[in-house]
């Protein structure tokens, strides 16, 4: 015998020195507490700081969150920055104050006795009227997509005839089912889908359009792919953050995939980024922030072959990009329903389809996808209850808003603006590449236009870009800031196509100025973009917007209010 021990003995011995809780006791049973505190602190920093780096890539990023984080528990400096958040809050709600007029009736309580009609619709049409000329001059950047008047009573005409129509009861509003299959079968065929094969729903917008797809995605997953208990979304970094509220919602995790040079997804990274939990990818036609399309074909294939759903957010330029191709818009790709590979798609009819807010489409290439966004509970003591979307209870006047505006337009009302915008949207690119102090972010053949400051302005002032938005809010522009890389867009509407060589000089004028006397231009938007944009802490910025939100439903101080 090797031992006088017994052997169970010997294997609790041999297991001691295997088990590495009992290994660390041994090891540090001599060390300072406050040693052995540091250390776990470091490594669990260190292990944090490299699981970032892996996720994201982002290794200035992380650096400086790190250091930001530890800045945070130096003494007193929180204090700091409640101070300066405190203030900004205050000048958020100034500021938002600000815009409502001195005059307009106020209310914190349902009156004792009701307006008289005439006294109701002066004061709405005042209200109206402060607020027309913000869009009606064109300086708009999206916002509003038509706004020409004729068009305009067309569809506030048709919703005020249907605006007592509940989908929800379609025994008693049949109209609501006319109105809807008619809506999902023009945008199947406008989008290169078949009647026979494609199905969808209209929704109440862009967002509910993409959340009620990744559920159906989901909710497949679990039909088919019990085993996955976390559904994986792969999209570029400029999808919509409706998929980060998606997954949010829905228990899903969204892996953000970067761009390559050319600013649409990379799909060496795509192909990287698809695990055994991935259940669909994502492509933009085009993204929001620069205008450019994705490589749909190439992802619709690798998505076939991996036997992935595949999702194309067409909310932007689902009732554009069609027309525009028809009308000879240079350099658009393949996008649409008719590639192979494409299982579902997200499109705006209140948009581009020119319908009053709020009114979109989710189509799916099968109707076994469709009904997983569904939500049917027979067991209710209420009866059976179903609905296809989110809403129980649906505004039936904007089905035929949208309806009218669709048949109203017909094809030619459609080519007609298309071809406006095209004509707008190639000066307008031509043009700013051509502007000294600018460069085009990307090579985008949409109506979307992004443009930074030109690498040798941007050494001297990081904020340069925001600077000239300033400069154009002076002038009553409305343009959309986007960051990493931080720029300014230009979505060229109806309204802002018939202002582009307006909107042209203005940039030119203002990009100048900035360049000549950057301190004329540091208040406004320029350091608040600046700012929020530059802060390595998100965590910032989330609370003041969500401040900013809180306010838009606070009513004024009681004793202003009547």
């Amino acid at each position: 015998r090797s031992s006088a021990l017994p052997r169970r003995t010997r294997n609790k011995e041999r297991n001691n020195k295997m088990d590495p809780r009992i290994w660390l006791d041994e090891h540090l049973k001599d060390t300072a507490p406050w040693k052995v505190a540091t250390g776990s602190a470091t490594l669990a920093l260190t292990t944090a700081a490299l699981y970032a780096l892996y996720s994201t890539g982002d290794v200035r990023g992380t650096l400086e969150r790190l250091a930001f984080k530890a800045l945070k528990a130096v003494p007193g400096a929180q204090g700091v920055i409640d101070k300066e958040m405190n203030e900004m809050k205050g000048k958020m709600e100034a500021s938002l104050f600000e815009n409502r007029a001195a005059d307009e009736l106020q209310f914190r309580r349902i009156p004792e006795h009701g307006l008289e009609a005439e006294q109701l619709f002066a004061e709405l049409q005042k209200l109206r009227e402060r607020e027309e000329g913000n869009w009606k001059s064109g300086k708009v950047s999206g916002g509003v997509y038509h706004g020409m008047e004729d068009h305009l009573q067309v569809v506030n005409r048709a919703y005020q005839m249907f605006s007592l129509m509940n989908p929800l009861h379609p025994d008693v509003f049949p109209s609501g089912v006319k109105f809807e299959s008619e809506i999902v079968a023009m945008s199947i065929d406008l989008l290169g889908g078949q009647h026979d094969v494609h199905c969808g729903n209209v929704t109440s917008g862009g967002t509910e359009s993409i959340l009620m797809a990744m559920k159906a995605y989901r909710d497949y997953a679990r039909k088919h792919h019990p085993n996955i208990r976390v559904p994986e979304i792969v999209a570029p970094v400029t999808a919509h953050a409706a998929f980060d509220k998606a997954a949010g919602y829905f228990g899903m995790r969204l892996v953000k995939v970067p761009l390559a040079a050319d600013y649409r997804v990379d799909m060496s990274a795509v192909r990287r980024a698809i695990t055994s939990n991935t259940v669909v990818l994502v492509g933009s036609a085009p993204g929001y922030p620069h205008g450019i399309v994705d490589p749909i074909e190439e992802l619709a294939a690798l998505a076939q072959s991996r036997g992935l759903g595949m999702h194309v957010d067409a909310c932007l330029g689902g009732f554009l990009l069609p027309w525009l191709q028809r009308v000879g818009h240079p350099g658009l790709p393949n996008w649409n329903l008719s590639v192979p590979g494409v299982t579902s798609m997200s499109a705006d009819t209140h948009k581009y389809g020119y319908a009053v807010k709020g009114t979109s489409v989710v189509l799916f290439s099968k109707p076994e996808l469709r009904q997983c966004m569904y939500f049917v509970y027979p067991e209710w003591v209420g009866g059976i209850y179903a609905s296809p979307t989110i809403s129980g209870s649906r505004a039936g006047g904007l089905l035929a808003a949208c309806w009218a505006s669709m048949i109203s337009l017909g094809q030619d009302g459609y080519l007609k603006a298309a071809k406006t915008i095209s004509d707008a949207t190639v000066l307008l690119k031509a043009e700013v590449a051509k502007i000294p102090q600018l460069e085009l972010i990307g090579d985008s053949h949409t109506m979307v236009i992004a443009f930074r400051a030109s690498p040798a302005i941007t050494s001297q002032d990081k904020n340069f870009i925001f600077k000239v938005m300033e400069g154009m809010k002076r002038l009553g522009w409305s343009l959309n800031p986007v960051q990493k890389p931080n720029g300014l867009h230009v979505c060229v509407t109806l309204p802002v196509a018939q202002h582009v060589e307006e909107l042209l000089q203005d940039l030119r004028d203002v990009a100048a100025q900035v360049e000549a006397k950057p301190e004329d231009f540091n208040d406004g938007v320029a350091p608040i973009y600046g700012t929020a944009f530059a802060l390595p802490d998100q965590t910032l910025v989330g609370d003041l917007t969500s401040h900013f939100l809180d306010l838009l439903t606070k009513a004024k101080p009681l004793e202003e209010a009547q």
